[in-house]
């Protein structure tokens, strides 16, 4: 998994499930053969045709995932996204979009496009800690106008 940065609230039970959690589709058998090499006679270096690949999971900043929520392999989550309790995500999430359900789907923007473009642009987590304390009230708020 690929975090950006630490502003992220990830809520107990949460799971992010990896490439080698998968079973491959593409084998005529779901069992996970090259796993048990030394059972089967294979060799290890072909350990990871037990899975599919579907790639790295990335969570962008100030991100919200809730309780028992999974992501699975493959997934970006976009900066300020809130991932729905006992959400299953399957597929990427905008940024600053709120999913939930199974598998996770858009349920809504939290900002208009206008504020998330300028969210976007101002990165407010990568500022300083004295600017991000001088900043906290606006950025409670919601007051995308007051940040200095």
């Amino acid at each position: 998994m690929k975090r950006k940065h630490v502003n992220d609230s990830i809520a107990c039970g949460a799971k992010f499930l990896f490439t080698s959690a998968n079973h491959t589709t593409r084998s005529l058998s779901t069992y996970p053969f090259p796993i048990f090499f030394e059972e089967w006679g294979l060799d290890v270096k072909n350990i990871t045709r037990a899975w599919d690949n579907k790639g790295d999971i990335v969570v962008g900043n100030d991100v919200w995932i809730g309780f028992e929520a999974v992501i699975l392999s493959g997934v970006t989550i976009g900066d300020g996204a809130v991932i729905g309790t006992r959400a299953v995500v399957t597929k990427d999430v905008p940024p600053y979009t709120i999913v939930g359900g199974v598998p996770a789907k858009p349920i809504r923007k939290r900002f208009s496009d206008e504020i998330i473009s300028e969210l976007l642009k101002l990165q407010w987590w990568n500022w300083s800690e004295s600017r991000i304390k001088q900043n906290i009230d606006a950025i409670q708020s919601g007051r995308i106008e007051d940040l200095k």
